[in-house]
């Protein structure tokens, strides 16, 4: 009996056969190429079999660890546009291939891989550009903000003089390969600008969050995205005479780094669409103590009426090792709709959804985070680690569901309850 059973795990489990550079080059083209070129994200080219050659064993350590390619949500929850997961056939493949020496094949020559080029923005796009040029510094530097360490945020003044609505943005990096994450907000009442006057340097070094309005409301765009566009029927409201305020997430590389960045604002005319709003459940307070592995933290919000969803946006430090958000249907039924088992803050981003999900009035969303404060989470940022406190009104860790109501009264009440939320919970410690 046992025989047989491992000779049915055996035949469960077939070798793959290695294959070629011929065979290889499609999926690093698909999966690699876009951030591995000039002016890519990555700090190095994968367009030749030279080039992925020379690497071959670190390229199948960081595949057999699931760190490349950089996509947080797992497939259990909704489909998502885009989807840049690396499904396990293609893995599987690449790294047999790596681990039995990368071999050419027949090919002498072969010509190296063409990077997919992005469309060119629309023509009547509005280009907005920071107004001084910013540097990144060569290491992480400890500063005041114990909490922000490589954020910075960026006002910029869009300079319209009437209210536009917004179909999507798009982004021109000087510096790629360091800034891995952007989220945007749209100010019509000066607050990022007040803000702007306390710190002497281009921008100032704290989240792009103002107020109760969450950074990422209007967008985000980062590594393997450069634009955002919403479907159809759906707008964000610029206000006249706006700033666009920019929270600049990077990762210093060891030398300093140039930042002037521009940002493209897609306006439409479409007359039906609906006006884009955030929904927010989180973790407003969290206190970690060092050498804690397993803190879990837990939301339920109501929605008050029903919500037509087309992006997720996650949020939380690197203490953070995982995050689950669910819906609770109003008829008992629970659906995954975001599972991020390794959680990495670098890559947060909001992520559209292939179809837009229509939540029901009723429905309860719930967040579930689990905290990793030891030096068993490698993303820790302190070593040793320290007790971990932080509160934040608009989230210590966070899900913000973007949408709208079904008609401009169910968007108020979702928009209200959000904030309402997010000021009681603010003001007193929660025991999750």
């Amino acid at each position: 009996m046992k025989l047989v059973l491992l000779l049915l795990l055996g035949q469960a489990s077939p070798a793959i056969e290695p294959g070629t550079w011929s065979t290889a080059a499609p999926l690093i083209q698909q999966h690699c190429a876009a951030c591995h070129r000039e002016g890519g994200s990555a700090p190095f080219t994968l367009l030749t079999h030279a080039d992925v050659k020379r690497r071959r064993s670190f390229i199948a350590t960081v595949l057999k660890q699931k760190l490349m390619p950089p996509w947080l949500p797992s497939n259990k929850g909704v489909a998502l546009h885009g989807d840049g997961s690396m499904p396990p056939e293609d893995r599987a493949s690449l790294i047999a291939w790596l681990d039995a020496g990368a071999s050419l094949g027949s090919e002498e020559d072969p010509a190296p891989i063409s990077p997919m080029t992005s469309a060119p923005f629309p023509a009547d796009s509005i280009k907005v550009t920071m107004t001084e040029p910013f540097t990144i510094p060569a290491e992480t530097i400890e500063t005041e903000h114990r909490y922000h360490e490589d954020t910075w945020t960026f006002v910029m003044p869009v300079g319209n003089e009437t209210p536009l609505r917004i179909r999507g943005i798009g982004w021109e990096p000087t510096a790629p390969e360091t800034v891995h994450t952007i989220t945007l907000l749209f100010d019509g009442e000066g607050r990022g600008r007040e803000r702007d006057k306390y710190d002497p340097r281009p921008g100032y070094e704290m989240s792009g969050d103002l107020n109760r309005d969450i950074s990422g409301t209007n967008g985000g765009v980062g590594i393997g995205m450069n634009r955002m566009l919403l479907p159809e029927g759906f707008h964000w409201s610029l206000p006249a005479d706006a700033d666009l305020v920019a929270d600049v997430r990077y990762r210093p590389i060891g030398r300093e780094m140039p930042l002037q960045d521009s940002f493209h604002l897609f306006p439409t005319e479409e007359e039906d669409s609906r006006e884009i709003i955030a929904v927010l459940t989180a973790i407003n307070r969290l206190n970690v103590p060092a050498g804690e592995t397993q803190h879990i933290a837990e939301d339920r919000f109501t929605l008050p009426a029903a919500m037509d969803v087309v992006a997720i946006l996650p949020r939380a430090r690197n203490e953070c090792r995982s995050m689950q958000l669910m819906a609770i249907l109003p008829d008992g039924e629970t659906r995954v709709l975001m599972d991020i088992p390794g959680w990495d803050g670098h890559f947060r981003r909001p992520f559209l959804l292939e179809e837009v999900l229509h939540l029901p009035e009723g429905t309860t969303l719930h967040s579930r985070f689990v905290i990793d404060n030891s030096t068993e989470n490698p993303r820790n940022p302190f070593d040793p680690p320290e007790d971990f406190r932080i509160g934040k009104r608009t989230g210590a860790a966070a899900f913000t569901l973007l949408g709208a109501g079904t008609d401009e009264e169910g968007s108020a009440a979702l928009v209200e309850l959000s904030q309402w939320t997010m000021d009681r919970r603010g003001s007193r410690t929660r025991k999750p």
